[in-house]
């Protein structure tokens, strides 16, 4: 349990985040860019997204007043995917802004210069890399990339290994000023000398995330064909099939047909047929939006009925510094004893609200009961990996806090506890980040955290700082992380000290290299972890 955790573990934890409540009190604000724009996503970066939530709105300034144009569907360390509120157009480099911006044009901070990570998580470089910088309605456009990378371990315990990947990902909008747009994204990912492996199934090399071909009939009415993920429905997740949307004032409509990618090498796999409507309605109010949408889905396996269930989602902003979020899904079919039943079942809670007493201070809560994500390619460590699924369910609160320009504050707790696990789930985190420091103009973040799980103890601390260099051509990253992991029922541990480098290098506005290397030290074993990555922008 984290009561069991050493006191001095405690203390340095506490004293770790006292410490910096005694400076002066200044003005803030948080400020992002668009970078990239592929259909109804939008991507916007910040320096953090510390206190940024699922259903949040994000502003621009115009005239003066700041105005509701984004609702946040995801977000990450630094940045958010967003959708449009309305029929707004956006172009990549425009400025938005979170809501405790909410101050003078004149006290904008500078962004951090765009970076060039590892992708730890494909599924969702996935979502956010249908690149497409927007320069009007109905105006013909190309944007894409090509992504080349590897990744390489090395260990004194276990044969060196060598995975190469390789990416496409382009979206074309009214091709020859026509109704026709399109959309890929594309990977293709081998080990060196498996070569076999890709002759024996392809399809476990090259994943099809997207690719399909859009023909609007106006304005408002618009098909899609072939595979895509639908922002409205999007944990239903990529569809085969078409998908057809019409939208009238603030309500919008679609019908979706078609099948699911193969559970195991999510090829083509016509058996698993679905289809499905969603409506939903969005529209501003006083002091941000009111947005719900419902969508009702059937998904079979070779003909038989495998899932038949409901989804809804609401974001809610009408009350002043108070933002709601929801989402359910309700199954409405079961086998019983082998025979067909219509029963209902909820197999999926969201539910989150925040409240912002002040530019300075805030409070999130939330309850997660939804399925686990199943991620079919992801490069997390050990550490990472723990980390996330510790703190992927159950109830949990955090706040927020700056108290002076560019420190921000923040601390969390979270308990899970199902009837299959042992012993409850509950974590502590916590961390620092000053996004400025005096003469040498770097980031510094400090982390603390601490967790139970039903089979292990454990505390990781860490700090990490970052700068650009060269007019923001050159981003360096430095990151160290102490873990200590007491396994519960054994005398196992786990200690690590992991070290992690990173340089990207811009050469030009499309072409970026990236070096990623990773150190984790475990008793006498040592883990090394190396990434390249050349990406070169259409």
């Amino acid at each position: 349990m984290i009561s069991r955790l050493t006191h001095r573990s405690i203390i340095v934890f506490l004293l770790f985040f006292c410490g910096i409540f005694v400076v002066n009190s200044q003005e803030t604000y948080r400020q992002g860019t668009v970078s990239y724009i592929s259909g109804e996503n939008i991507y916007v970066k910040f320096e953090t997204t510390a206190g940024i939530e699922n259903g949040d709105t994000l502003f621009i300034f115009n005239d003066g007043e700041y105005l509701p144009v984004l609702i946040v569907q995801h977000q990450s360390s630094i940045s958010c995917l967003c959708t449009a509120l309305g029929n707004l157009s956006f172009k990549t480099s425009d400025v938005v802004f979170s809501h405790e911006a909410s101050l003078s044009e004149a006290e904008v901070i500078p962004v951090i210069a765009e970076q060039e990570l590892p992708e730890k998580d494909v599924s969702q470089q996935v979502i956010i890399s249908m690149e497409q910088p927007k320069t009007g309605k109905n105006a013909p456009d190309f944007y894409g990339k090509i992504r080349l990378s590897s990744y390489s371990n090395f260990s004194n315990v276990s044969d060196d290994s060598h995975r190469f990947r390789y990416t496409f990902s382009a979206n074309a909008s009214h091709i020859s000023n026509s109704k026709i747009s399109a959309e890929t994204y594309l990977s293709f990912t081998h080990k060196l000398n498996e070569w076999d492996v890709v002759k024996d199934n392809l399809n476990k090399a090259l994943k099809i995330y997207s690719l399909a071909i859009q023909y609007n009939f106006s304005e408002t009415a618009s098909l899609w064909v072939g595979r895509k993920i639908n922002p409205h429905v999007a944990n239903v997740g990529a569809v085969d099939g078409i998908q057809f949307e019409y939208g009238f004032k603030n309500l919008y409509a679609g019908l979706i047909a078609g099948s699911r990618p193969d559970y195991y090498d999510y090829s083509f796999n016509f058996d698993l047929f679905e289809y499905g409507a969603y409506f939903g309605q969005g529209q501003k109010v006083t002091n941000g939006f009111v947005q719900s949408s419902l969508a009702f889905f059937e998904q079979r396996n070779k003909g038989n009925i495998d899932r038949r269930f409901v989804y809804f989602q609401h974001s809610n902003s009408a009350i002043k510094n108070l933002n709601l979020f929801a989402s359910f899904e309700l199954d409405l079919y079961k086998l019983e004893n082998d025979e067909p039943k219509n029963a209902l079942s909820l197999t999926s809670l969201y539910f989150s609200a925040r409240y912002r007493f002040s530019r300075r201070f805030s409070v999130f809560g939330s309850y997660d009961n939804r399925k686990n994500v199943i991620y079919y390619e992801t490069f997390r460590n050990l550490t990472d990996e723990i980390l996330q699924q510790a703190s992927r369910q159950g109830g949990r609160v955090r706040f927020n806090y700056r108290p002076v320009n560019y420190i921000i504050v923040s601390a969390s707790a979270g308990t899970r506890f199902r009837k299959e696990d042992p012993r409850s789930t509950k974590t502590l985190n916590g961390f620092v980040t000053y996004t400025s420091l005096p003469g040498i103009h770097a980031s510094l973040s400090l982390t603390g955290n601490l967790l139970q799980t039903s089979y292990l103890d454990g505390q990781v601390y860490g700090a990490r700082i970052s700068k650009d260099f060269l007019d923001g051509k050159l981003y360096s990253l430095l990151h160290y992380r102490w873990v200590d992991y007491k396994y519960v029922n054994t005398v196992t541990e786990l200690r690590q000290h992991i070290g992690e480098i990173d340089f990207s290098y811009r050469f030009n506005k499309s072409f970026y290299l990236s070096v990623n290397f990773e150190a984790t030290f475990q008793e006498k074993d040592i883990f090394n972890r190396l990434y390249l990555s050349l990406s070169k922008k259409l």
